[in-house]
């Protein structure tokens, strides 16, 4: 059982812990190498509970706080819970866990502040049942938009198929089209030059691994919000006022960990970081 007096006390040199319930979470991690590169990363994939978006928020509050708790007793600085199901129903939950010296981000809220600030009349947001059932991106983007005096419409729309898809490496078959155009048409929004959006928040971490697909059946006039570009700059900017920045030198041995090892998560972690990737089945819950 995980005890914050038993935690490692590495401070700016310990690595920053990041988990999903699957492949979606390595788009935010790829992001954070890139925009911290002198940083390790120790991510953790679910994949044996995968995917969270259908599971109930008490399960997926208890498996991320397990999550947090493992790599806490491995001695992260930071944790990236880099789920959006994960973010609406457990960050509060991991924040306990993690206590006030460890930084906890989740990807929901740097996501909302960013897009808040920019001038929307109307936002679409995408992402698993669990995710738009919390109603949290509504809600929290709808507050975020009147505090700043703006104006604009937030409509919100679960799309379940799409995770499945792109977790079996389906972001560019044939079938996603069709799917995507028949979520789109589903929630008013239209497609292409007939879209109603002037931007739309892929409430998923899987989903950015669409993006192509997502920005050629939306067309040019609606803008795709990289979430994890957005949640990696907040995290460099958590670690710089917190003192918990790596000064070097860069840290090339990122590790990755499994619950269940699966021929997509392999594939998908290579195409980011290469062949050589530091791929281990830790099955916390054998």
């Amino acid at each position: 059982m995980f005890s914050r007096s038993s935690r490692l006390s590495l401070g700016s040199e310990a690595p920053i812990g990041i988990f999903d319930s699957g492949i979606g979470g390595l788009t935010v991690a790829d992001a954070l190498s890139r925009a911290l590169p002198l940083e390790q990363l120790s991510y953790f994939g679910d994949t044996a509970h995968m995917p969270y978006g259908d599971r109930s928020p008490d399960l997926v509050r208890a498996w991320s706080v397990r999550i947090a708790e493992h790599l806490l007793e491995q001695g992260c600085k930071a944790l990236v819970i880099a789920c959006n199901s994960a973010s609406a129903s457990a960050a509060s939950a991991v924040r306990d866990v993690a206590g006030d010296g460890v930084p906890v981000i989740d990807v929901i809220a740097p996501v909302v502040a960013a897009v808040s600030r920019q001038d929307r009349r109307h936002i679409g947001v995408i992402g698993t049942r669990a995710t738009v059932g919390s109603g949290i991106y509504g809600r929290t983007l709808r507050s975020a938009i009147e505090e700043a005096e703006g104006n604009g419409v937030v409509e919100e729309w679960a799309t379940p198929l799409l995770a499945p898809l792109i977790e079996e490496g389906w972001q560019d078959h044939a079938l996603m089209e069709p799917v995507l155009l028949s979520y789109l048409e589903a929630a008013g929004w239209g497609h292409g030059t007939d879209c109603v959006l002037d931007a739309l928040i892929p409430g998923c971490t899987h989903y950015p691994l669409a993006m192509a697909m997502l920005r050629r059946v939306l067309g040019e006039g609606v803008e795709v919000i990289d979430g994890p570009g957005i949640v990696a700059e907040s995290v460099r900017v958590r670690l710089g006022e917190q003192g918990l920045l790596r000064s070097g030198p860069a840290q090339a041995n990122h590790q990755f960990a499994v619950s269940d090892l699966t021929p997509s998560f392999g594939a998908s972690a290579s195409r980011f970081f290469g062949d050589g990737i530091d791929l281990k089945h830790d099955p916390l819950w054998a």
